[in-house]
């Protein structure tokens, strides 16, 4: 095959490497260097690019995680008491009733299945959570959710608040478990707990 000369300036240290790696593969450095080449331009580029590109997937990925590390650290919201428990429960009952009449439903069973649907994709709701809950919608002086169950509720590793989440959600007739932590149209889970049902006159639903 015909040759062509090729004549470059290259780095005193660079060539002493590619020498010697001449030797090692057993080639001659004229060889070495043409076949070097070749495979770079023929098959190398494209697995550079696989190297690089799953580079930045794993760099983007350790991004995404200390973001979401950070998101969590600042939902971190602190321990129900027992009045702010009351509260919430309270404006749960309220805004129930609110959006019975709002969406005229068949019936109140109708409402809290559409609800409860909205509640069920979390993972620290359970089927006691729906009991509870349903026990103080449906039944005068019912036993309220407890600071104890509230707070176990915060713990949730898809949103530190799923019961406020899950009224959004209902009332907007959004996607099922998308946190709504960061809705500035909707009363915050520490203004429900100081006010309760005093919030619902303020609510433009």
């Amino acid at each position: 095959m015909k040759r062509t000369q090729l004549n470059i300036n290259i780095d005193p240290d660079l060539l002493k490497e590619i020498k010697a790696s001449a030797r090692k593969s057993g080639k001659s450095l004229v060889e070495y260097v043409n076949d070097l080449f070749r495979n770079h331009l023929h098959n190398d580029v494209s697995g550079d690019m696989e190297i690089r590109l799953s580079n930045y997937e794993k760099r983007l990925k350790f991004i995404e995680e200390n973001i979401l590390l950070d998101i969590k650290k600042n939902k971190k919201i602190s321990n129900f008491t027992p009045l702010e428990a009351e509260n919430f429960n309270d404006f749960v009952k309220a805004i129930f009733k609110k959006e019975l009449k709002r969406k005229q439903y068949n019936s109140p069973t109708d409402a809290w299945h559409e609800l409860v649907s909205h509640l069920n994709c979390f993972d620290k709701w359970d089927e006691r959570c729906s009991l509870r809950l349903k026990e103080i919608l449906f039944i005068d002086d019912g036993d309220a959710l407890n600071s104890d169950e509230m707070n176990s509720l915060k713990e949730s590793e898809m949103c530190p608040s799923p019961i406020r989440t899950g009224i959004i959600n209902w009332i907007n007739n959004s996607e099922k478990g998308q946190c709504c932590c960061s809705n500035s149209d909707f009363p915050s889970e520490k203004l429900i707990r100081e006010k309760g049902s005093r919030l619902i006159s303020e609510i433009d639903i």
